[in-house]
């Protein structure tokens, strides 16, 4: 992979950029490497499972309401502390201390995740809630080295770099697991499928090593007290809505954002769940369904690309939408492992794809010279959009005693996202966009 030369001497955030070299952006991109070993077997495969099937095994569907309640918790702290914490660590200069503390919380904690049996539902609920804020927090700040190391011009190439890679990582953490996950949930298995968790700790630790020791702190502290930088990122953040909501292509465009995005976050945390008690997987063939969806989600990501250039970004989004539309109703009907592994396979095309899209009509609709202002708040609506799909899906399949009924909640969230982002006007936002930030 070949990362961009820098261009130097335009602008003083152009200059900082500028100094970033090219072993500092590989190491900016090894991060997003790192911490998907944790989003891919902690929130998605390995530890879902494994609270559902052990940890909670007795409450059955029930077990479903908890795990949507620790997703959603852990959500909700992040959401209401990273704006706060990240002007702090804007203001103080300390971005990578903010972020070492934050990986390091969730790499010990998911390491104690081994440490969880069958019936520890407390302590399985309160260990991955911590470990998984310690994982959004520490994006909060990731994303805050993007404006640094690249140029408004460089940022969608570079960020791009980061997230193919992180599907790299995720697949090499599912192969690196795969001795201890193989012999299943059962009687004979669940001890030795525990031991994958501190395993994902130390591939977590290995691989953020390089940003902490490579990359550099750009930003220069300002002389303001402390009490003062933690009020700035409740003003910064209420400002940037006041200014969206002057946006109206922006203002509808987040929205419908938060409310698919939704839907596609409840997909991260049941499906592998969804796939071993309702279709009849064992914990293996899980392990290598999403060994497959890791690269069919990365070549989605680089079509959706291809697309998002030859369509645009709104019918790409919404072509995905339909896709997953389609696969919601033939995972709520299909009964047969080859027929879920059809359904899989293109629903991870449509995660590559919605993710990528969104991004990028992101992209298009802010102001120029402000894409890090904005992109906080969107990581931020990301952030909040991942509390009501996983409470509701968990309450549903707790009430109905299965997840099969539960997962046409998602075609709700679909339905309601495609029909608030029609009416968006991608030109017209532009426009809307280069009039803010003249």
């Amino acid at each position: 992979m070949r990362f961009p030369r820098r261009p130097a001497g335009r602008g003083v955030e152009e200059d900082v950029a500028a100094k970033a070299s090219r072993i500092e952006i590989l190491s900016w991109c090894l991060y997003d490497f790192a911490d998907s070993s944790f989003t891919t077997l902690i929130v998605t495969v390995s530890y879902s499972m494994y609270f559902r099937s052990v940890v909670a095994a007795r409450l059955g569907a029930g077990a479903d309401f908890y795990w949507g309640l620790c997703i959603a918790v852990s959500m909700i702290l992040v959401a209401l502390s990273s704006p706060v914490l990240g002007a702090v660590a804007d203001a103080a200069g300390r971005k990578k201390t903010m972020l070492a503390l934050y990986a390091g919380t969730s790499i010990v904690f998911t390491a104690l995740l081994g440490a969880v049996g069958p019936g520890d539902l407390v302590a399985g609920m309160l260990l991955f809630i911590i470990a998984n804020v310690g994982y959004e927090g520490a994006h909060v700040f990731y994303n805050g080295f993007l404006p640094e190391i690249a140029t408004d011009e460089e940022m969608g190439r570079i960020s791009g770099y980061g997230w193919g890679i992180g599907y790299v990582g995720g697949l090499a953490a599912l192969l690196l697991t795969l001795p201890f996950t193989g012999a299943g949930l059962g009687a004979e298995g669940w001890e030795r499928y525990r031991i994958t968790f501190p395993v994902v700790a130390a591939f977590y630790l290995v691989f953020t090593l390089p940003i902490l020791l490579v990359l550099r702190e750009r930003a220069r502290p300002a002389r303001a007290p402390e009490g003062t930088r933690a009020g700035e990122g409740v003003r910064r953040l209420l400002r940037t809505f006041a200014r969206v909501r002057t946006m109206p292509d922006l203002f509808r465009f987040l929205v419908s954002f938060l409310v698919y995005n939704d839907a596609v976050t409840t997909v991260i945390s049941f499906s592998a769940i969804y796939a071993m008690h309702v279709i009849g997987y064992t914990a293996r063939q899980v392990t290598m369904l999403f060994i497959v969806t890791q690269i069919t989600a990365l070549a989605g990501s680089f079509a959706a690309g291809h697309l998002v250039d030859r369509w645009g970004a709104k019918p790409t989004i919404l072509a995905a939408i339909l896709l997953w539309c389609g696969t919601i109703l033939g995972a709520y009907l299909v009964e047969s492992i080859p027929g879920f592994f059809v359904v899989a396979v293109a629903a991870s095309i449509g995660m590559g794809s919605i993710q990528t899209a969104s991004r990028s009509l992101m992209g298009l609709l802010i102001p120029p010279g402000h894409s890090a202002e904005f992109f906080g708040f969107y990581a931020f609506t990301g952030k909040v959009s991942a509390v009501a799909g996983p409470l509701l899906y968990g309450w549903i399949a707790a009430r109905a005693g299965s997840e099969r009924p539960a997962v046409l909640s998602l075609l709700v969230l679909l339905g309601a996202g495609l029909a608030l982002i029609l009416p968006v006007d991608v030109e017209r936002g532009r426009r809307a966009a280069a009039d803010a930030g003249s």
